[in-house]
């Protein structure tokens, strides 16, 4: 297993056992309770098939100031859902967005204002309901909530991040389209090396650095990764299991 990030100061190693995922805290202190626990830091938890995974994931959108919209529409948890997490600078869509929650918008909790930007739900009763962000640097902008009944509507791609040594971290990702990962720097964001999926399941050499997927057709499909000589052995990491069956 690889370890995981803290929120914003680089990588620290942290004993799986010493993390409660969010479902944990679902379980142990009910959603409002919830919502209220991870409002501190907190690092990103990896979800396993057992935990409620869809409630967590979403479409992840960029809304800047260092913020994230992951957006959800499914009629079997409530309707239209906007969770707003605060993640570390340089966040691009595909990271890891397991971060703290700052807020969440439903049909009962229309507008919130984080850090400058003003944020409604819109259409929340009808069919096509959409996020307006207003405020802050890049001006006025709607997010469609993804259509009801969709993949990305019921929260099915789930995203972890693992240290692998080298100052490196996989962003592991497993959803409708199967298993991907890609990497990136853990100090600035850059991201290195390339992509791994179905139709590559492997890094080419000219990567630096060696990383190739098993059973990537498989229920429980791995990551394999070689940083040769970077502080971690070759390891395979798990990836975490989607938030719905498609």
């Amino acid at each position: 297993m690889g370890v995981f990030l803290s929120v914003s100061h680089g990588v620290s190693a942290c004993r799986p056992r010493a993390l409660l995922t969010a479902s944990v805290l679902v379980a142990a202190l009910g959603g409002a309770a919830a919502q209220a626990a991870e409002a501190t830091p907190a690092t990103p938890s990896a979800i396993t098939a057992s935990e409620p995974a869809g409630r967590y994931a979403g479409k992840a959108v960029a809304l800047g100031e260092d913020l994230v919209a992951v957006l959800r529409d499914d009629p079997r948890a409530g309707g239209p859902e906007v969770w707003v997490r605060a993640v570390p600078p340089h966040w691009q869509p595909g990271d890891a967005y397991m971060y703290r929650v700052l807020d969440t918008l439903d049909r009962d909790h229309l507008t919130t204002t984080q850090r400058g930007l003003s944020l409604r739900l819109t259409g929340a009763d009808g069919p096509a309901p959409v996020l307006l962000a207003t405020g802050g640097r890049a001006g006025p902008r709607t997010f469609p909530l993804p259509k009801a009944g969709t993949p990305d509507a019921r929260g099915c791609t789930v995203v972890t991040e693992h240290a692998i040594g080298a100052g490196t971290v996989a962003v592991l990702s497993n959803g409708p389209q199967g298993p991907s990962a890609f990497f990136r720097n853990a100090a600035d964001g850059t991201r290195v090396g390339g992509v791994v999926d179905r139709a590559h399941p492997a890094l080419p050499r000219s990567a630096g650095f060696a990383a190739r997927l098993v059973r990537p057709d498989g229920p429980d499909p791995g990551l394999v990764t070689d940083m040769e000589g970077g502080g971690h052995p070759s390891d395979t990491i798990p990836f975490p299991a989607p938030g719905c069956v498609s």
